[in-house]
């Protein structure tokens, strides 16, 4: 045994075979052994043989429990050669294969491929390799669009091409309605859009009632966002959305998506679907402001600046009592708005809501619908305004005078105005007259009754379903403003 000074040098042969290259090409490992040993018997290498045998592993990445193993006895110095029979045995990429040689040089270890009759000491044998290494990935690629056209054709004829998503079953590549879970995609959406409820409230109750996900887990944030904001419950198909072909996934452009709308079978009807679209989009109340034992903490604003306001306490230690105030005078003094007591303005809101359920009829909406500035309008206008904000930031990136980054900033400002502000127009356009003011009208007799009988913290939630924001000029002067997509 020689000292660590010269330690000893292994002849290391590799071997990798994919389950499904072995049931298509008989690829097998004992094969590429046997090869390689009887290649170094007759190169009559005196080193001795390590093996390094990576079973059912894609040569697409290099992480390989094997060839890891290879690396690290490679930078202890203790390997002088590495052995294949392909060259597709190490990498199908010619960027991984580069890499890989260039640390085989740098600890002077030649990289030998049987089959290709090449060793990486050689400038004939790099030669070879880049060679040979650009057509196995022009091949890979080759491989790889002829999947994608055939994903595309059965795509574009709405066959299913992945598992099914939880509220179906799937029969012949074709989605089929299960209604015991789509019964609860059905209730999620309830709680969501009509009950106030979030996504770690509803996941909450889900895991408290024993009702498994579609993978047998418990449910999570994740898991209850990515259901209610899957297209495929309003019978809408989209494929070939995010490119999975690197580890870190990455969304696509919207011209490359595949979208077949009205060609699944349908769960949740798409103008509920919309609304719940609307309402993700938006932040209404804040986490903290949810969980809040005070009514309107976090819809309340103040009517001179229009900050938030907080709650807090006054008068004296035995008459202490709750107050609203503006959290830019509390926080800064920039405001001059003073406190309100926090029962006066919550009894006002009261009132001003059975106002409002009282004086709701079909001869208000009409009116309101016909002003010039109506919501329609208002959708329209800012819709308008996204557009024109970032055309002039495309003008002024030409011209040099603001970096990409901005323009990408501004890029993500406006989609993100013209998705929420799209689902609006959509429900608008969608809902009738009356519809839309028996809705309004059930929300809020629904909302003051249960204002009356639940838990602030209750009640509050049901109150994010329909008020948008309550701004206070006096503690019985309030503007209340309804959110009715």
């Amino acid at each position: 045994m020689q000292g660590n000074n010269n330690p000893t040098r292994y002849v290391a042969i590799y071997c990798r075979v994919s389950t499904d290259e072995q049931a298509r090409e008989g690829v097998s490992l004992d094969e590429q052994q046997e090869r390689l040993k009887a290649y170094c018997r007759a190169m009559g290498w005196a080193e001795e043989v390590l093996l390094f045998i990576d079973d059912g592993f894609s040569a697409k990445s290099t992480d390989r429990p094997q060839l890891n193993r290879l690396m690290e006895y490679i930078r202890k110095e203790q390997i002088s050669k590495v052995m294949v029979t392909k060259l597709d045995r190490m990498s199908r990429r010619l960027l991984d294969l580069l890499t890989l040689i260039d640390m085989f040089q740098e600890h002077q270890v030649s990289f030998i491929s049987i089959s290709e009759s090449f060793d990486t000491n050689t400038p004939s044998g790099r030669l070879t390799l880049q060679v040979l290494g650009a057509v196995a990935e022009f091949e890979r690629e080759r491989i790889r669009e002829r999947v994608l056209d055939n994903m595309f054709h059965a795509a574009n004829q709405g066959k299913w091409l992945t598992q099914s998503p939880y509220g179906y079953h799937l029969e012949q590549k074709e989605l089929v309605i299960y209604e015991s879970e789509a019964s609860i995609v059905r209730r999620v959406y309830d709680l969501y859009l009509n009950q106030g409820l979030g996504f770690l409230a509803i996941a909450k109750r889900l895991n408290e009632e024993g009702l498994p996900s579609k993978q047998n887990k418990e449910w999570s944030i994740r898991s209850i966002k990515l259901m209610l904001s899957n297209p495929v419950y309003k019978g809408t198909f989209v494929w070939n959305r995010t490119d999975s072909s690197k580890k870190k996934r990455k969304l696509k452009d919207d011209a490359e998506w595949i979208v077949i709308d009205d060609c699944l079978p349908v769960i949740i009807e798409t103008v509920m679907w919309d609304r719940v679209q609307a309402k993700m989009t938006k932040q209404n109340i804040a986490p903290r402001a949810k969980t809040s034992p005070h009514l309107l903490g976090g819809l309340l604003k103040c009517g001179h600046c229009g900050a938030g306001m907080s709650i807090g306490w006054s008068g004296s230690p035995n008459r202490r009592y709750r107050v609203y105030r503006c959290s830019a005078n509390k926080n800064n003094g920039t405001c001059t708005s003073k406190q309100y007591r926090a029962n006066e303005v919550e009894s006002s809101f009261l009132s001003g809501l059975s106002m409002l359920s009282q004086s709701l009829s079909l001869e208000l909406i009409p009116q309101f619908a016909e002003k010039e500035n109506s919501p329609a309008d208002q959708i329209h206008q800012r819709i308008q305004a996204a557009k024109n904000r970032y055309k002039r930031k495309v003008e002024a990136y030409t011209s040099g005078l603001i970096d990409l980054s901005d323009l990408e900033e501004e890029k993500q400002r406006r989609d993100r105005i013209l998705l929420e502000n799209q689902s609006q127009s959509n429900m608008i356009e969608k809902l009738p007259i009356e519809q839309l003011s028996e809705i309004i009208g059930n929300k809020i007799s629904t909302l003051i009754e249960a204002i009356e009988i639940l838990p602030v913290e209750e009640a509050k939630s049901l109150l994010g379903t329909l008020i948008l924001k309550v701004t206070v000029h006096g503690e019985k002067e309030l503007d209340i403003e309804l959110d009715v997509i």
